[in-house]
C-alpha cells in the first residue's frame, strides 16, 4: 500500500523518472502512465529515443530513479514489455515489491514514555473517539502503536480534529495525514503495527507546546542517567 501511495502521487505529480538499464548504463527519462497493484502491472512511458527504447525492451532489468515531494525514490523493475497507452509505446513490468526511499528527517524525533504512554485521540467514522499509543514525537508529526479498534489507518488518510495531550504542557489539536504503515515486531515478539503521521495545519502555538514537550521529555532522559563523573 505504501509503495502504491507513493508512485501514485509520483504519477499525479507527472514526477520525470529515469529508467536506468544495461551494462553501459544507458537510460530513458519517462513518466508513469499506470500504478495498478490490484492487477500487479506498472506501466511506464517510452522514451523519445527509438533505439534506446529498443534496447530497453531487450534489457532484463531496470533500475528506476526519480523523486517525490523533493525525497529520492528508487526500485528495481524486470520482465519489460512492450504495451500501448492512449495509441502509443509504453513499457508494462510487474509492479515492484520494493521501493528506496530515502529523506533526511526535517525534525528532531524523541521515543515517548513507556511507563505513562503518550496517547493520540482520533475520530471513528461513527463519531466516536478512539485512542491509540504514540511511539515516537517531533514537531512535524507522530508515530502511532497498534491497531485503534475500527479504523485501518492507511497511508493517504486524513483525520481531523485528532488530540494529544502533553503532561504538564498542554493540548494539542490538530488534523494527522497518515504517511506510512507497517509491522512492527515488539521486544516481546508480539506484532503490531507503526503507522507514521504528519501534522497538517498546526498552529505555531502549538508547535512550539510540542517542542517544550521534547525539551521536557529530553530533560527527564538525562537526569535519568548516570552521572559520568561519579
Amino acid at each position: 500500500m505504501e509503495i502504491a501511495f507513493i508512485l501514485r502521487a509520483m504519477m499525479k505529480s507527472n514526477a520525470l523518472v529515469t529508467a536506468y538499464f544495461g551494462p553501459s548504463r544507458e537510460f530513458v527519462v519517462t513518466a508513469l502512465l499506470q500504478v495498478e497493484p490490484e492487477l500487479g502491472i506498472l506501466v511506464l512511458d517510452s522514451g523519445s529515443n527509438s533505439q534506446l527504447n529498443e534496447h530497453l525492451l531487450r534489457s532484463q532489468r531496470l533500475t528506476v530513479v526519480s523523486s517525490q515531494d523533493g525525497v529520492r525514490v528508487q526500485f528495481d523493475l524486470q520482465t519489460v514489455e512492450a504495451t500501448s497507452f492512449e495509441g502509443r509505446l509504453a513499457f508494462s513490468t510487474p509492479f515492484p515489491d520494493s521501493l528506496l526511499k530515502i529523506q533526511r528527517r526535517e525534525y528532531y524525533r524523541v521515543p515517548a514514555p513507556i511507563l505513562n504512554p503518550l496517547k493520540c485521540q482520533l475520530t471513528h467514522p461513527d463519531g466516536a473517539a478512539v485512542e491509540t499509543i504514540i511511539g515516537d514525537i517531533s514537531v512535524g508529526g507522530v508515530s502511532l502503536i497498534g491497531e485503534p479498534a475500527g479504523l485501518k489507518l492507511e497511508p493517504g488518510e486524513l483525520y481531523e480534529n485528532c488530540r494529544i495531550v502533553l503532561p504538564d504542557v498542554g493540548t494539542v489539536n490538530t488534523a494527522l495525514l497518515v504517511r506510512n504503515s507497517f509491522p512492527l515486531t515488539l521486544k516481546n515478539g508480539t506484532i503490531t503495527r507503526r503507522t507514521g503521521c504528519a501534522f497538517v495545519g498546526l498552529p505555531p502555538g502549538q508547535e512550539a507546546m510540542i517542542q517544550r514537550y521534547i525539551i521536557k521529555l529530553e530533560r527527564d532522559r538525562r537526569a535519568k542517567l548516570p552521572d559520568s563523573k561519579a
